[in-house]
């Protein structure tokens, strides 16, 4: 438990800057909105969520935490297993917390917010919103684990040759998918498979799935990390 503490401490101070930003950077948004909502009225142009753009911070959690955090946990004393072990608690609960705050923030957007300002919310985009509030807990945090398993996969991988392979596969893949019409119309219906699926089941189910597989690539990088 003490292990677990000290990499949930280390975790936050490696993030935090990060999240000073974000939080600057919609604090400024919803001033702005604000005024502008009192000065002039709401306007026509819908803006982004707050909690989705406050949402972007895990970008950071699966991106950051493999590059920084594991020398600096290695040289304390931790083991690999204690690392990864810590990131993964970080991880999940990190999906978890953002998947309330956008369901509860959601909320009072349909109760208040919109009338307001407009705006547009990942809930309803993606379709999450017809599940019902425990629905749409369910299918974020299988989403969000998703994005940050990725992420942990290619950035603990980054001083192994396959995982640069992974990188080359994805850079080159991502402008051969988008150009030709066939592999856009399957890359587009892949992602509405994962993301937007009329199934809860399913759809929690394989972003699950894939999540944990990937979790499972980024240990098997972490098992073979340098420490220098």
């Amino acid at each position: 438990m003490n292990k677990l503490i000290v990499m949930l401490k280390a975790s936050f101070l490696q993030l935090k800057l990060y999240l000073y930003v974000i939080l600057g950077v919609v604090a400024v948004s919803v001033l702005s909105n604000i005024i502008v909502s009192l000065s002039i009225g709401s306007g026509e142009n819908p803006q982004v969520s707050a909690a989705n753009v406050l949402t972007v911070f895990l970008i950071f959690v699966g991106s950051i935490l493999p590059l920084q955090l594991f020398k600096r946990m290695v040289n304390l004393g931790a083991t690999r297993k204690d690392y990864y072990y810590g990131i993964l608690v970080v991880y999940v609960l990190s999906a978890a917390f953002f998947a309330v705050l956008n369901t509860v923030w959601f909320q009072m957007e349909n109760s208040f917010i919109r009338s307001y300002e407009t705006t547009y919310n990942i809930l309803e985009i993606f379709g999450w919103s017809q599940f019902g509030i425990t629905g749409m807990l369910i299918y974020q945090f299988g989403a969000y684990m998703l994005l940050l398993s990725l992420l942990s996969l290619l950035f603990s991988g980054i001083r192994h040759v396959l995982g640069w392979v992974i990188w080359v596969v994805i850079l080159a893949a991502i402008p051969v998918f988008t150009s030709i019409a066939p592999l856009r119309h399957k890359l587009a219906n892949g992602l509405m498979v994962l993301l937007s699926n009329d199934s809860l089941l399913a759809g929690f189910g394989l972003t699950f799935l894939i999540a944990c597989v990937l979790l499972a690539g980024g240990w098997w990088f972490t098992a073979k990390r340098p420490i220098f």
